[in-house]
């Protein structure tokens, strides 16, 4: 993993997400410069496109690198694929979002944290998943995935009616951050604050345990949860548009 951030150009190398994403990656190809870096990740059948930077460089460096079709790509908000490039990497619009993070200490507490408690991801996970099945149906996140570290919930009626859980990430050196998601709460509890409760206990937890930051990536057009993520200290350090293959419902986990 330390070749990645010897070969990344020097802007790139603190940045959170790439340090956060790179345990993940078992093979990749850098392209571009500090203005616009592009990483192709897991190899040359069917990588994964990722850029950061100035929209205009890396349009052009996407548009020059002979990819073939993607399984995925992700690149800054400004930028705009010509068609005939999404055309040859078999990809078309799937989604806007913003990937944020927190590390400046624990967030103040706030109404109803005292009523999340932990779960546990093997006794509990039916409960967790009818959870996000009627809360959040498009997440990838399951509490048997990969490296996950933790669900929390809140109860309401006898029922678990609101759940997050987070996810194993790098950071600088041997470091570790965490990642939330699963973040889904029931109709009839929304507006109650028991979504900000929820990722609150969830960042206490992961700053407490020694976690150098706390990310989490949102759909752009969400300002309901961009306004709790606020309140909580997050900032934004990427403005993302994703593609996918046609007729993908879900992004990769």
């Amino acid at each position: 993993m330390a070749d990645v951030l010897e070969l990344l150009p020097p802007r790139w190398r603190e940045h959170r997400m790439i340090l956060g994403d790179r345990i993940r990656w078992d093979a990749v190809q850098l392209l571009g410069d500090d203005d616009g870096v592009v990483l192709l990740i897991g190899g040359p059948e069917r990588p994964s496109v990722l850029g950061l930077g100035d929209p205009a460089t890396v349009d052009r460096v996407v548009a020059g690198a002979d990819v073939g079709p993607a399984r995925w790509m992700s690149v800054p908000r400004g930028c705009r694929p010509q068609p005939g490039v999404l055309d040859g990497l078999g990809l078309v619009p799937f989604s806007a979002w913003d990937w944020l993070s927190t590390g400046a200490g624990l967030p103040a507490h706030v109404p109803g944290e005292a009523q999340v408690c932990r779960l546990d991801p093997v006794g509990d996970a039916d409960s967790i998943r009818s959870c996000l099945r009627a809360s959040n149906p498009e997440t990838s996140a399951d509490p048997a995935g990969p490296d996950e570290l933790g669900w929390w919930g809140v109860h309401a009626d006898g029922q678990l009616a609101g759940v997050v859980g987070a996810v194993a990430r790098g950071a600088e050196g041997d470091g570790r951050s965490w990642h939330v998601h699963g973040l889904g709460v029931l109709p009839t509890l929304r507006r109650t604050g028991a979504g900000t409760a929820l990722t609150a206990a969830l960042t206490r937890a992961a700053l407490a345990d020694g976690a150098s930051w706390v990310s989490l990536g949102m759909y752009a057009q969400n300002d309901a949860a961009r306004r709790i993520y606020r309140r909580l200290g997050f900032r934004t350090d990427a403005e993302m548009s994703s593609f996918s293959p046609p007729g993908t419902q879900r992004p990769p986990a």
